[in-house]
């Protein structure tokens, strides 16, 4: 009798025992699992802040699409490296001529190419106003052959490299000169360039010359700074920008320092209307050849 107590004693502790340590481990699988929940919880909402996940509404900032794009071009570079440098700083696509064979035209390039910049080889053309008013070195003029064209041409363009285009310095009577226009637009057409049209003289023949040779062609709507006067130069770029009914906008300026400021203040201004400056690239069209 004894015996059996002691037998039913032992195996009521280890019931107690075993009963005990069955709750304990309920308890801690519950706490773990708990964590577990929590942690992945905590993982979520950190994805979620940090972007990693993708979320259901659409972030309006990151989907605005500019309402206007324009593109503004700044001519004459290649003399003065710090200027070129201020520029650069700017934040915004502007588009850059390079004149060749100046003192900074290819270190000018190699800066701007540096700061993703499009780069245009700004080519000297024979002016109406010649020999009083010279175009520089490497000009093209109406009484070169063909073969002088091409040969002047390739050299210019090897002058300044990662150009993608061309624009006209001068060339008041060069740009009439539908023959000599079409010369020089055959050889940009094989290099896979396109011409922007400066504007300097109201009689040009780039629209004829384009459609013979299916050139990508635009041109020069608004000089910004005729006028060297800051606000006259920030008030051009505004109101160019914003709804005279021109397309494409194309504006050219200079690098003269009213031109720089006036460009580091409007920059912001166009953002904050939408407007954004683009390469000048985006904005070539192909003129369909004539059959």
């Amino acid at each position: 009798m004894q015996v059996f107590k002691k037998i039913f004693t032992a195996t009521l502790i280890t019931c107690v025992i075993l009963s005990i340590a069955g709750i304990v481990y309920v308890v801690q699988f519950q706490e773990e699992k708990q964590d577990v929940q929590e942690g992945k919880t905590a993982e979520k909402a950190i994805k979620i802040k940090s972007g990693k996940t993708k979320s259901k509404m659409p972030d309006k900032a990151a989907t605005a699409i500019p309402t206007q794009e324009i593109s503004i071009i700044i001519d004459d570079i290649g003399y003065d490296l710090n200027v070129t440098k201020a520029l650069a700083s700017i934040q915004a696509d502007l588009t850059f001529a390079i004149l060749p064979f100046q003192k900074h035209s290819r270190e000018s390039a190699a800066i701007l190419h540096q700061a993703k910049r499009e780069i245009l080889l700004h080519l000297p053309m024979e002016p109406v106003s010649y020999p009083e008013e010279k175009p520089g070195e490497g000009a093209l003029f109406t009484d070169m052959s063909d073969e002088e064209l091409v040969y002047q041409l390739k050299k210019n363009i090897a002058a300044v490299p990662y150009v993608s285009g061309v624009n006209n310095h001068m060339g008041s009577r060069f740009m009439i000169d539908e023959l000599k226009l079409t010369v020089v637009f055959k050889e940009l057409k094989k290099a896979n360039m396109f011409f922007v049209d400066s504007r300097t003289s109201p009689d040009t023949k780039t629209a004829v010359a384009a459609k013979t040779t299916g050139l990508k062609v635009a041109e020069r709507k608004i000089f910004l700074d005729n006028h060297r006067n800051y606000n006259i130069i920030y008030n051009n770029i505004m109101q160019a920008a914003q709804g005279n009914g021109l397309s494409p906008k194309i504006m050219i300026g200079h690098p003269y320092p009213e031109t720089i400021q006036a460009l580091r203040d409007a920059v912001d201004d166009l953002r904050k209307k939408n407007i954004s400056i683009v390469p000048v690239s985006r904005l070539i069209k192909t003129v369909k050849t004539s059959s």
